[in-house]
């Protein structure tokens, strides 16, 4: 594999272009180190720096307040040998002497690179989902993809699911309900044992029960209806982001493809043969939701196909026929005006990282080249 920053200092030295390797410093808290290349050139050599940068699938950044410098620049490149990000700062000037614009001053260079620490890409932000059956590692992933782009570009993750790192008050509300429903249970039992029940009692037990049954539909599809709520929230919420050249992350993504399933809308599959106008009011503003948020559709999809058998190691409260299902859906989704990609979960979890990092690069520098 080739060592780019290596390859790219060799290439300046050979065209006897000014370069200054900025030496990695125990203190990370010095601005100046969260550059892992800073170069002094001439403006006349502008094209020459852009051409070796474009080489070597280099994206330029849009830098905050800019008006602090106006010939300052920062790249972001993909080193393929250890997978992470190299920042390089190109500081040009007109003359050689030109200590000023060259930011070469301590304080200068400090201002300047507080602000190119983070920076966004100079066009709309794409967004990434990241899509796959129970025990495909997306949460995982995620996680390790928002920590590796974040270190240079500004990127935030959301999550648009409803499993456990989501917990909002409904659900907390839905779980207390449900060891309600089974401390009562237990106690009906017990007392059944002891003394016996006759028929009048066993009738106010099951009204009870029924009771409490149809109020727990009504509390869980509500909440149902709240999580396609909070994912279309979320969704326009990162359209902002992304205008503004943010990249976003998403760990799974709707659909409306699949009933019940996959993050597709519940509500109808779960409680649609109930005769109540409160649930057939709360399953047609889900699906409006769910409608809303597929046309707000992803421009990257990496799908995550791992085997069930594979898949059931990692998360043996599942069962086989459900794992099948739900990974032939993920084979099957759809996207229109999306770039889908699938990637195997079942090898090493370091090369499938490495896989999808490569593949996020190659990805953003195509936009660049499009966005001009």
């Amino acid at each position: 594999m080739i060592d780019v920053k290596k390859e790219l200092s060799k290439e300046l030295n050979h065209k006897k272009l000014d370069a200054f390797v900025i030496v990695s410093d125990p203190d990370k808290n010095n601005p100046i180190n969260q550059a892992d290349m800073f170069i002094r050139g001439l403006e006349k050599d502008r094209n020459i720096y852009h051409d070796l940068f474009s080489k070597h699938q280099f994206l330029q950044l849009k830098i905050k307040k800019q008006s602090l410098s106006e010939n300052l620049e920062t790249w972001i490149g993909f080193d393929e040998s250890n997978g992470n990000l190299i920042q390089v700062c190109l500081c040009l000037r007109c003359k050689i002497d030109d200590q000023t614009n060259a930011m070469t001053h301590n304080d200068g260079c400090d201002r300047v690179l507080k602000k190119v620490a983070k920076s966004r890409l100079p066009f709309k932000g794409p967004g990434i989902a990241l899509i796959g059956s129970d025990g495909s590692g997306k949460s995982t992933v995620t996680l390790d993809l928002e920590k590796w782009l974040s270190e240079k570009i500004d990127c935030r993750r959301y999550y648009l699911g409803s499993g456990e790192h989501y917990n909002s008050i409904y659900k907390r509300c839905i779980k207390m309900m449900i060891r309600g429903f089974r401390l009562s249970r237990d106690l009906n039992k017990k007392q059944t044992v002891k003394a016996g029940e006759n028929e009048l009692d066993q009738t106010q037990v099951n009204s009870v029960k029924k009771g409490l049954k149809n109020w727990y539909c009504h509390i869980n599809a509500f909440y149902l209806y709240r999580i396609s709520v909070r994912t279309l929230k979320q969704l326009r919420m990162s359209n902002g982001f992304s205008k503004g050249g943010g990249i976003r992350l998403f760990d799974r993504y709707p659909q409306n493809q699949f009933m019940g399933i996959n993050d597709g809308p519940k509500i109808r599959k779960l409680y649609g043969n109930i005769n109540s106008s409160v649930i057939n009011r709360l399953i047609q503003m889900e699906e409006e939701n769910i409608n809303r948020c597929v046309k707000m559709s992803p421009d990257l999809v990496i799908k995550l196909v791992i085997s069930p058998e594979v898949a059931i190691l990692r998360k043996p409260d599942h069962n086989i026929p459900e794992l099948e299902k739900k990974t032939d859906i993920i084979r099957n989704l759809n996207f229109e005006n999306t770039v889908v990609q699938n990637i195997d979960a079942n090898q090493k979890y370091e090369e499938e990282l490495r896989t999808i990092k490569k593949l996020i690069w190659d990805y953003l520098f195509q936009l660049s080249k499009r966005n001009g």
